[in-house]
């Protein structure tokens, strides 16, 4: 179960599937974690689910996604504390 939870979110983060998509061919579907909201520590626990599977290009792609997620979540704190510029 939690299996299948991991790669459906990773299908849903990696943008190969959709949400909607995966509970069409499968309604009771599950997800790790909230794929729209997904926390960085979220994303490390799929990090480690995949390296102990031996799916490293997963991993990657993964580390890339959180990557990306983390300095959005940067730039959104800098945004706030800061205000909103004009150079956007």
């Amino acid at each position: 179960m939690i299996e299948e939870c991991m790669r459906n979110t990773y299908e849903v983060l990696t943008e190969k599937q959709r949400i909607e998509d995966i509970l069409e061919d499968e309604p009771t579907s599950m997800f790790f974690g909230n794929p729209f909201e997904i926390a960085l520590e979220d994303i490390d626990e799929m990090i480690k689910f995949f390296e102990d599977t031996e799916e490293y290009e997963k991993c990657s792609e993964l580390s890339d996604y959180r990557n990306t997620r983390d300095l959005d979540i940067f730039l959104e704190n800098l945004r706030i504390k800061n205000g909103q510029t004009p150079y956007v």
